[in-house]
């Protein structure tokens, strides 16, 4: 019996994950937008400023430029699996699925392309 619980419970989470998934792709796009600048605001603001701030360091894009360097397809799978890209002082991040999906809807409602250098 005690086997049959080790195999279970982590298909039983399994289950609750992608359920958890499907939850957020249910909500509805103004409250995704505002989870994923939560996730930006606590996470990536500093060194990436928010919404239409310039970058708060010089070797970082504003988040509002992130895409025009990164696919954004690459860069959800990064979140997902666990952020190492970058400048040497990039931490790492393991946002998971939930987080990476609202993550990038946020950064796509932002951006802009990338100003014209003089």
């Amino acid at each position: 019996m005690r086997k049959l619980s080790i195999i279970l419970i982590p298909l039983a989470l399994a289950g609750c994950e992608a359920m958890e998934i499907r939850e957020s792709q249910k909500a509805p796009l103004a409250q995704q937008i505002d989870e994923g600048r939560g996730v930006a605001s606590a996470v990536c603001a500093n060194c990436h400023g928010l919404d239409q701030q310039d970058a708060l360091r010089a070797d970082t894009p504003a988040l509002r430029h992130v895409l025009n360097n990164y696919d954004a397809d690459t860069l959800h799978d990064n979140f997902e699996e666990g952020l190492k890209i970058g400048h040497p002082d990039m931490p790492q991040f393991h946002f998971g699925p939930l987080g990476a999906d609202v993550l990038l809807t946020y950064l796509k409602s932002i951006q802009e392309p990338m100003p014209a250098e003089s």
